[in-house]
């Protein structure tokens, strides 16, 4: 699940969003992503427009913190992916034994996935939160909070819960935690 919402928050333009832009109808809304700007038309005169996406202005692409968002988000994305991947093979449910060290490995490499996500949407956040309360900043560009970083956000933590769980679940010893089953006992009445 954490996956899903981290690939959701990388891909959809998201990350912040305008609603009522000074100059432009009030029928526009605008949101930034890492990969593409969008302007959407949601009111009666202008909804036949609809929405026009567009890739970021290039000197917003060449801004090394865009840069280091990219390669942050992306890079979560991937070792995530290979983070399932080896637990999947470590945590073999058939006839082989579960390789604990494998899901494990598999863990922590799923908790450094989620803690990089949350930090390139906290810094997006703290971004958006520093324009916003800037005075110098004009009312064109006073973007709010987009919904992606609540993605990202919860992706994230999902992801971090989900290696903390994968990482304590299997013991360094043989098979799973439980053990093999207790010898039966008797009993004197």
């Amino acid at each position: 699940m954490g996956w899903v919402l981290l690939l959701a928050a990388t891909a959809t333009p998201r990350w912040r969003e305008l609603s009522e832009r000074p100059g432009y109808p009030r029928d526009l809304s605008f949101s930034d992503g890492l990969l593409e700007c969008c302007v959407e038309a949601w009111g009666a005169p202008l909804a036949q427009l609809g929405s026009a996406c567009r890739a970021l202005p290039e000197d917003t692409t060449h801004f090394w913190p865009m840069r280091v968002l990219r390669a942050a988000t992306v890079g979560s994305l991937l070792l995530g992916a290979l983070a399932y991947t080896l637990a999947m093979l470590g945590a073999r449910w058939g006839a082989p034994p579960p390789r604990p060290n494998l899901v494990a490995t598999a863990g922590l490499l799923l908790m450094l996935a989620g803690a990089m996500y949350l930090g390139a949407a906290s810094y997006m956040a703290h971004r958006v939160l520093q324009d916003l309360a800037s005075p110098q900043t004009l009312l064109a560009d006073r973007f709010r909070l987009g919904t992606c970083l609540y993605l990202g956000w919860s992706g994230g933590a999902a992801e971090v819960l989900a290696g903390v769980c994968l990482a304590t679940s299997f013991c360094r010893k043989r098979g799973f935690v439980g053990g093999p089953a207790a010898a039966p006992y008797e009993v004197d009445y």
